[in-house]
């Protein structure tokens, strides 16, 4: 299992390698977004880490 998250929404397309993830960012408000990933080993949240322009 594995979920990114901006600001609660899904990113879609996700996927991941040993030391990267990708996917395609959902649509946003202007500033910054709470990202979080989660995966099996627990869930990790990064206040203010993506910025809607």
């Amino acid at each position: 299992m594995l979920g990114v998250l901006f600001n609660g929404v899904p990113a879609t397309g996700v996927s991941a390698t040993a030391t990267t993830v990708t996917g395609t960012t959902p649509p946003g408000a202007v500033g910054n977004a709470t990202v979080t990933l989660v995966t099996v080993f627990g869930t990790v949240n990064v206040p203010g880490s993506f910025t809607y322009v």
